[in-house]
């Protein structure tokens, strides 16, 4: 729970774009400060449901030390597949909502916040599956002498994590919240993110170590051994229309459709959707790339994803894209993502991924980010290295990767 909540501090503070930000932070009274402890708290009880009969009877030596405490439960076996109708996720929104609603907070608004911990791998339950659970309420808290101690065991846990994440003093206003979807997915996203990389036993070793470390070196060294990229950050191009076309594309003579476009993107007073039409060959692409670069300026965005119908389309735009981004100014390192199931196939992509293969170590203790990449065989490093751009290429990963650094093309 404490290495989620790290995770989540680290993701908001360093690589979540301020325009994502800024919608969690926009729909809380408190603003950033209130989207930063949401999103850490979230992250912290999001395996809450792991604290139940259904969970907990899966490992039968640590099952029964739970008994011996008094935490009673069938084993799995007798279970069967009844336990099936509460996986972790779902059972820890449901004790979440509880939870919420004991401290005076609305059913409708206390299953806003807690959807990103039943959809913390990947699809919120849906009406069907709390019918079923709430039928089997055993698989929750076993009925009988030790039902009222499995309720206090997980009240326990949430007041815990509330206090520790500074929250306790949160609750009241945000009871008044109505969290849009939109925001819900956000933090389902950061969520999953941080759970990922609190969970990769790379980065936070199963086995205990020979040097015993403090918990903020921990986390500082699990951080250090992901080693996200920042999220693109572009200044606003100064260039004339007829210079940034020519600096970015190669093109000396822009179309009027393109000049135009720059200008709307440019003098629009809030900048959200612009759509391009025109016939094949007036350079929409280009038009398009160059009105990203400029809302993502204005809006501080942190990526931009061109989606495409087909395989065929996604790929032979991403040789457009490449040159688009290493035409960009700056010399900060630039990542792209090609996401269709057959990317890999793909030569430019292909190469793409072994320039982006770097070796880092995942947790060396005493090092510096530079050490890292130099000091492969250093005794405190993890048996296996990790590369942490390859881990966001993994499945799943590709689609935030672009929405948050730099650029990527696909079939949506």
């Amino acid at each position: 729970m404490a290495d989620s909540a790290a995770m989540a501090a680290r993701l908001w503070d360093e690589w979540t774009p301020h325009n994502v930000s800024k919608l969690v932070a926009d729909s809380l009274p408190g603003g950033d400060d209130d989207g930063r402890r949401l999103v850490v708290w979230l992250a912290a009880v999001h395996d809450i449901g792991k604290a139940t009969p259904a969970f907990a009877c899966q490992v039968d030596t640590l099952a029964e030390r739970m008994r011996t405490a008094g935490l009673e439960m069938r084993t799995a076996k007798q279970y069967g597949d009844t336990r099936k109708r509460a996986p972790h996720g779902l059972a820890g929104q449901v004790l979440l909502e509880e939870w919420l609603e004991q401290r005076g907070w609305s059913p409708r608004t206390a299953m806003a916040f807690a959807v990103p911990v039943g959809g913390h791998h990947g699809v919120p339950p849906g009406h069907e599956h709390f019918h079923d659970l709430h039928q089997h309420t055993e698989l929750l808290r076993t009925p009988g002498p030790s039902e009222q101690l499995w309720h206090d065991v997980q009240t326990e846990l949430l007041n815990t994590c509330a206090a520790a994440y500074g929250v306790e003093d949160r609750l009241a206003d945000w009871q008044a919240v109505r969290l849009p979807q939109p925001v819900q997915a956000v933090l389902s996203a950061l969520v999953i993110l941080a759970d990922w990389i609190a969970s990769n036993p790379d980065l936070f070793l199963l086995i205990p170590e020979d040097k015993p470390r403090s918990e903020t070196e921990r986390i500082e060294a699990a951080w250090r051994g992901i080693e996200l990229p920042p999220p693109w950050s572009p200044a606003a191009p100064a260039e004339t229309p007829e210079e940034l076309f020519e600096a970015r594309f190669g093109i000396s003579e822009i179309r009027p459709l393109q000049e135009e476009a720059v200008r709307l993107a440019r003098e629009t007073p809030d900048p959200g959707l612009m759509i391009i039409e025109a016939p094949m060959g007036e350079g929409k692409a280009e038009a398009a790339l160059a009105v990203a670069e400029i809302f993502a300026s204005r809006t501080r965005a942190g990526g931009c994803f061109v989606a495409l119908p087909t395989r065929a389309t996604a790929n032979a735009m991403y040789g457009r894209l490449r040159n688009w981004l290493s035409n960009l100014p700056g010399n900060e390192v630039r990542t792209v993502s090609l996401a269709h199931s057959k990317a890999f196939l793909n030569d430019d992509f292909a190469r793409d991924m072994r320039a982006g293969a770097r070796t880092i170590a995942a947790v060396d203790l005493d090092g510096t980010p530079e050490s890292l990449r130099s000091v492969r065989n250093d005794r405190w490093t993890a048996a296996s290295e990790l590369v942490a751009h390859q881990w966001l290429r993994g499945r799943k990963k590709g689609m935030p990767r672009s929405a948050v650094q730099r650029a990527g093309a696909g079939t949506p």
